[in-house]
């Protein structure tokens, strides 16, 4: 993935609702790259501003897909209070910037990230749906609750956790060590993270954990712990967690917290959807 500044030195073009979807679609057909700034306007968007859509707001999809149609590179960047039904845009824009609201710096920020001055390594604290008909969308549900569409596969746009960069990462040689039976310690728990790409970042490296089989219902995983490292071209590090053994504590048939014997899975990964697994047995 290129900076911005490497896709186009000399000339670029940033359009808005104040012109004529004509009228834009005529500038981006001048245009090298097409920077589309779309989302929320503070007036319709935080406490007591309820939406009964996430698309998005008036003719903000029209635009964006008339400016994609006009065949020149389109670099979307979002700025919203809430996760926005983006599905279309996910299919058919090749960058996607969430800045969410970003304040009294969020120009520079922005300006940075597209040239690829700055190598982003934020993660998403929310789960981004790919319609409005999935909400509630949560990574962290219980296995009883099941998604069944005819129309989709229920899979959420964007996971908790997941976020892009400038470069890639790897995970590999997840191992948890458990205390001794009967022991208070934590739980320790280690993973490799290599830096697969040919830019340097950081990297926010997320523990997830459930125990297999329950006196309760439990999620189907649950964040446990995170890490944010930085990782220069081809580098890998061993990243290690502390878990305390409170964390798995769960609210039992007694009304109690209480944590409880038995087989536990792990996952570690760049995101809620993880794959890289293991196991291990604890006897507190």
């Amino acid at each position: 993935m290129q900076g911005l500044r490497d896709l186009l030195p000399e000339s670029t073009v940033t359009s808005d609702l104040g012109s004529s979807i004509p009228a834009a679609v005529e500038m981006a057909a001048r245009a090298d790259v097409v920077i589309l700034a779309l989302g929320e306007r503070q007036g319709i968007s935080g406490e007591g501003f309820d939406r009964s859509s996430l698309d998005l707001p008036d003719n903000q999809e029209q635009l964006l897909e008339a400016l994609v149609a006009a065949g020149k590179p389109v670099v979307l960047v979002l700025e919203n209070g809430r996760p926005l039904t983006i599905d279309w845009a996910e299919q058919h824009v090749p960058a996607i910037l969430e800045a969410w609201y970003p304040g009294e710096f969020g120009g520079k920020a922005i300006a940075e990230t597209l040239f690829g001055d700055n190598n982003p390594g934020g993660k998403l604290t929310i789960t981004f749906p790919r319609s409005t008909g999935q909400l509630p969308d949560f990574y962290n549900t219980d296995p009883s609750r099941v998604w069944k569409y005819v129309d989709s596969s229920g899979k959420p746009l964007f996971p908790f956790g997941f976020g892009l960069s400038y470069t890639t990462f790897a995970y590999d040689r997840l191992a948890v060590q458990p205390p001794a039976p009967g022991s208070h310690d934590d739980i320790h728990v280690t993973v490799d993270v290599t830096n697969t790409g040919d830019r340097a970042g950081d990297e926010v490296a997320e523990l997830y954990a459930r125990e297999n089989m329950s006196s309760v219902e439990t999620p189907e995983r649950a964040l446990k712990a995170f890490s944010r490292i930085h990782l220069q071209p081809r580098e890998t590090r061993s990243v290690t967690f502390l878990i305390p053994q409170r964390q798995l504590a769960v609210w039992n048939a007694e009304n109690k917290w209480a944590v409880e014997a038995g087989r536990y899975t792990v996952w570690a990964g760049g995101s809620s959807q993880a794959g890289l697994s293991t196991e291990f047995n604890l006897q507190p």
